[in-house]
């Protein structure tokens, strides 16, 4: 019971955390030598526990937005360029596409990435965060609207690149909205926001191979990953008012050093 909790936490830290939860939870798995029959059924748990939490604390921004699409499709380029809400749903579904097109063509391959590679995506995830250090000289931020589809469509890219253990979907996404000029408010709601259609295709997919359910590890991940997620999430969005996203980056490096030798190592013996 005690394995389920402990992955139950590091998938609820890492997932908004721009450490890579994928990443962290497949050597977790590897040093627990969690080899449950059901670990389908509680990855999907896990993944449903944090995406729960993020619907609690963005729910504002999500009734709003759904509200300001259906209002706004009656005059798309009023409400496109005058109705936030609107504009913001027109934005996750276009940043939405590159990760639905990338996730149904690699889904295979991913699940059998060399655990030494993730180290390596980790040394590329921390890098890339402390290059997130130079975005406070951009002095003019965007907004919703001053930001592009443009824009938004980069970082869409930028979220189906984390589709790869090790590369973390929030530090990408935060990243590359910050280097493109977006304020940290934004950026943050943004890329979480953009996250919800993401995971929840993820769960969909998971669901068309799940035959068995372990309803003991599905409910220790559910209720851990939610209630740690939401404390790892205010955390984050705490770090990115305050200018700190970077300092992530030192993490991952070292870990992501760490990881690729050591299994480096165990590949070669």
């Amino acid at each position: 019971m005690i394995k389920p909790i402990i992955l139950g936490f590091i998938q609820a830290i890492t997932e908004f955390l721009p450490v890579s939860s994928s990443g962290h939870l497949r050597i977790a798995e590897y040093f627990l030598n969690f080899n449950a029959n059901n670990i389908l059924s509680f990855e999907i748990a896990l993944h449903f526990g944090t995406f729960l939490a993020t619907c609690l604390i963005f729910r504002k921004d999500i009734i709003n937005t759904i509200k300001g699409f259906f209002s706004g499709l009656n005059n798309f380029k009023y409400s496109s360029e005058h109705n936030e809400y609107f504009r913001i749903a027109i934005m996750i579904i276009i940043a939405s596409i590159p990760i639905a097109i990338v996730g149904l063509f690699l889904e295979k391959y991913l699940s059998n990435l060399p655990l030494n590679r993730i180290g390596l995506n980790l040394i590329i995830t921390g890098s890339i965060l402390l290059l997130t250090r130079k975005t406070d000289s951009i002095t003019e931020k965007k907004d919703t609207f001053t930001t592009t589809y443009y824009n938004v469509f980069m970082i869409g890219i930028a979220q189906a690149l984390a589709v790869f253990p090790g590369i973390s979907r929030s530090g990408m996404t935060i990243s590359v909205a910050l280097f493109l000029g977006l304020n940290r408010d934004f950026a943050g709601r943004f890329s979480f926001l953009i996250s919800l259609p993401a995971i929840f295709g993820a769960l969909l997919l998971s669901l068309k191979d799940l035959k068995d359910f372990n309803i003991v590890y599905a409910i220790a991940g559910l209720i851990t990953s939610f209630v740690f997620g939401i404390i790892a999430l205010k955390f984050l969005l705490l770090f990115l008012k305050r200018g700190k996203l970077f300092h992530f980056g030192f993490y991952c490096i070292i870990v992501g050093f760490a990881i690729y030798l050591y299994f480096t190592n165990v590949a070669v013996n």
